[in-house]
């Protein structure tokens, strides 16, 4: 399961509390051309030791920006750990009693790159730099616990996602010891019943959120990026001049991640899905995350029901036909979609699925009758090294992020990232499609 904390620092530009130095920390001093000497003194652990494992990738990333998010408000440093799917100190793990052996954990600098994984923050910026769990346990013997439910207590609005990280902020701010976490006892400070799943939460924090460096400077890792340029020929014209990601200088988020044009994915979900649309369902749940904002297309609302845990037929189909739709309906909303005036152009077709190949083929054979396509290509013609075949999703979320076009699943947390990005790099709102 992913890990984080916080070390402090004064002075970085925001207005916070005088914080005393402490002897049983060294300081950590970094010099460079746009930053001024930086000591680090304070730390904070938000994601709990108790955050189930084998949740998938997509929860875990926006879990990962808003608790560094969290942490940059009250003036501490970010604690991260690992993307953990299992944490029974095993190398590998059966997904999901698939047979397919994923490694059991993977850091975030694999995934990620920038202030987010420990990276300096953009020039003007004055924070202390997040680290990884291990120098936060090595620096910090002795934590203080924090309580998920005592910080929550008396919140006015327990989704609002800016009145929760204010709460913490000031209970952060009022702390003196170096070494704070969560406890391990509670669950996430940002859980998906509390934030995740209720459309409105994320609205307030929103514009401030989509002006911090974790995602104005948010960078997918060499790693990501190489795989990406190894496979344009998947995504771009033949005769782009759009220049290579891997070796270019980063500036931030928005400049070098453009749009692609021509360029329509769609989010095929399959596998897993087959019964979690049901489940969804069966609890009545809503678009997760930037997927529910009011501004977007192709709204979903929740059916009435009258019994958690249970649906009327009738409700089960009008989710499958959101969450799982058939290859009919796929085919008939793509052309619907390519009709519109933000698709003007769109010619190539990419398909970011975890179905399998024989079922990809037919999509394929259908989306191509359907329509004239220059190309339609998929999440299993990419030609990957053994490394990143484990981040094979980083890569299908870096070209979602970029497509002129997304449709993509507004239940899925791997299609609000995209949407995430899309949204801060000032995509067209009708650019981005849900089934």
């Amino acid at each position: 399961m992913p890990s984080c904390g916080y070390l402090s620092k004064t002075g970085h530009g925001r207005s916070l509390r005088s914080t005393r130095s402490s002897s049983s920390l060294p300081d950590i001093q970094e010099v460079g051309d746009h930053s001024p000497v930086r000591v680090l003194r304070h730390s904070l652990k938000l994601e709990s030791e108790s955050t189930p494992a084998a949740l998938g990738w997509g929860n875990a990333v926006q879990e990962h920006i808003v608790n560094a998010y969290l942490a940059y408000k009250a003036g501490r440093s970010f604690v991260f750990g690992n993307f953990t799917w299992n944490d029974d100190g095993s190398l590998y793990s059966d997904y999901e009693g698939t047979g397919k052996m994923i490694p059991s954990q993977i850091p975030y600098s694999v995934l990620l790159h920038g202030p987010i994984v420990g990276d300096r923050f953009p020039p003007g910026i004055h924070a202390p730099l997040a680290v990884t769990k291990d120098y936060f346990d090595h620096l910090c013997p002795t934590k203080r616990d924090l309580l998920r439910e005592d910080i929550h207590a008396n919140l006015s609005s327990p989704n609002s996602v800016a009145e929760i990280t204010e709460k913490w902020v000031s209970v952060l701010q009022s702390i003196e010891e170096p070494c704070v976490q969560s406890a391990k006892s509670s669950g996430p400070i940002y859980s998906h019943h509390d934030v995740w799943g209720v459309r409105t939460s994320l609205l307030d924090v929103w514009p401030d959120l989509r002006r911090s460096p974790f995602i104005t400077h948010f960078e997918w890792s060499p790693l990501v990026e190489y795989a990406f340029d190894i496979n344009r020929d998947l995504f771009l014209p033949a005769d782009t001049d759009q220049p290579h990601l891997s070796g270019r200088p980063f500036t931030t988020n928005h400049d070098r991640y453009t749009e692609i044009p021509g360029l329509m994915v769609i989010h095929v979900r399959r596998g897993d899905y087959e019964t979690h649309c049901r489940t969804l369902a069966m609890w009545s749940e809503d678009f997760v995350s930037v997927n529910a904002f009011p501004e977007m297309m192709d709204q979903f609302t929740v059916p009435p029901h009258e019994q958690w845990g249970n649906n009327t037929v009738e409700n089960i189909e009008i989710y499958r036909k959101r969450c799982l739709p058939t290859i009919e309906e796929i085919t008939r909303k793509v052309e619907e979609v390519r009709a519109t005036p933000a698709a003007q152009g769109v010619r190539r077709l990419y398909i970011m699925t975890n179905g399998r190949p024989e079922y990809i083929r037919e999509l394929k054979d259908a989306l191509m009758a359907a329509g004239h396509w220059e190309m339609i290509t998929s999440s299993r013609d990419l030609v990957l090294t053994l490394e990143q075949r484990y981040i094979s999703q980083a890569v299908d979320l870096l070209v979602a992020q970029r497509a002129q076009i997304l449709l993509g699943n507004g239940f899925s947390t791997l299609t609000s990232n995209a949407v995430m990005m899309r949204l801060a790099n000032g995509f067209r709102t009708d650019s981005t499609r849900f089934w």
